[in-house]
C-alpha cells in the first residue's frame, strides 16, 4: 500500500462515520503502513495539490466532505451533556462490586453523536467475577431505569453495557481481531480506571499494530487476582443462569465464562471489504 492510498483510505474508512481527521489523528490511525510524521506532511501536500483530498484548518476529509469540519465540532458541542451524564454513571456503577474499571466506548468516545444517542461502556470486572458482577450491574441499573432495553421509548442517555471482559481476557478472540475492534479500543475512554487496565488491555492486543502500525501500544504489564472457591461457586451459578436466560436470544453475540460481547454489529468490515482490506 503506498502513503498515498493509505491515507485516502483512511479518511474513506472514517468518512463512513462522518468524521473528519485532524494530522495527529491521521498519523495515529494511518491504515496498513507506517509513515512518519514528516513524510506524512508530504503526502498531504501531494493529495491536497492534486484535490484528492480537503482540508479546512486541522482537518482533512474527502473531496465535497467540506461540511463534515462544521458537524464535528457542532456534534462535540452537542456530546458535552451526554458525556458528563457518562462520567456520572461511571462513578456510580464504580461501587458495584467486582468493577476494576470502566471505559466510554462507540461514537460518544470520539464526541460525535447529536446529543441523543445511548452510552456505550465497556466493563472490565475482577478475574472469575465477571458474570457475578454483570448480574449486579443489571439489576442495578434496570431497577434505576437507567440501561437501554427494546422496550425504552428514548435510548437517550440510556445504558448499553455492550462488553464485558476480565484481566484474563484482555486478548480478544481472532475472531474480534478487525480494523474495527482495534479503533474501538485505541478509541475508548477510560472514566474510571484506577489500576490502569486500559494500558493492560491495548499492550495484550498487539495485532492492533497490523492494522494501525502507528499506533504506540504501551508495554505489556499484569493484573492478577485469585477468588475464593466460594466466588469461583456463585460465578459458575451466575453464568449458566444467565446463559440459560439468554438462550435463544443470541445471534453474532460471543459469550464466554471470562468475557461477553454484547454488540454484534460491525460497520467497519462492509467499509474494509469496499477497500479490500478484509483479511
Amino acid at each position: 500500500m503506498t502513503p498515498q492510498s493509505a491515507i485516502l483510505a483512511t479518511l474513506t474508512y472514517s468518512d463512513h462515520f462522518g468524521f473528519p481527521l485532524t494530522f495527529a489523528e491521521l498519523h495515529s490511525r494511518l491504515l496498513g503502513i507506517s509513515l512518519s510524521p514528516q513524510a506524512l506532511t508530504r503526502t498531504l501536500h501531494s493529495l491536497l495539490e492534486q484535490k484528492l483530498i480537503g482540508q479546512i484548518g486541522d482537518y482533512y476529509f474527502l473531496p465535497h466532505r467540506s461540511s463534515l469540519v462544521s458537524r464535528r465540532l457542532r456534534r462535540t458541542r452537542l456530546s458535552l451533556p451526554l458525556y458528563a451524564r457518562a462520567d456520572k454513571l461511571s462513578r456510580l456503577l464504580s461501587f458495584i462490586p467486582g468493577v476494576l474499571a470502566i471505559y466510554l466506548t462507540g461514537s460518544l468516545a470520539l464526541g460525535n453523536t447529536n446529543g441523543d444517542s445511548d452510552i456505550d461502556f465497556l466493563i472490565v470486572t475482577a478475574p472469575g467475577r465477571l458474570w457475578t458482577t454483570r448480574l449486579f450491574l443489571t439489576l442495578f441499573t434496570s431497577f434505576l431505569g437507567l440501561r437501554r432495553t427494546p422496550h425504552s421509548r428514548s435510548n437517550s442517555g440510556k445504558l448499553c453495557l455492550n462488553l464485558y471482559l476480565t484481566p484474563t481476557s484482555y486478548l480478544l478472540p481472532p475472531v474480534k481481531q478487525n480494523l474495527y475492534t482495534a479503533y474501538e479500543l485505541i478509541q475508548a475512554l477510560p472514566l474510571y480506571d484506577p489500576y490502569d487496565t486500559h494500558s493492560s488491555l491495548l499492550a495484550a492486543n498487539s495485532w492492533i499494530k497490523q492494522y494501525l502500525p502507528n499506533y504506540s501500544l504501551p508495554p505489556l504489564t499484569s493484573l492478577t487476582n485469585h477468588p475464593s472457591p466460594t466466588i469461583n461457586l456463585i460465578e459458575s451459578l451466575a453464568y449458566h443462569l444467565q446463559l440459560a436466560y439468554m438462550r435463544g436470544k443470541i445471534t453474532r453475540e460471543l459469550i464466554t465464562p471470562d468475557s461477553a460481547f454484547f454488540h454484534p454489529r460491525d460497520p467497519g468490515r462492509f467499509i474494509l471489504h469496499k477497500l479490500s482490506l478484509l483479511k
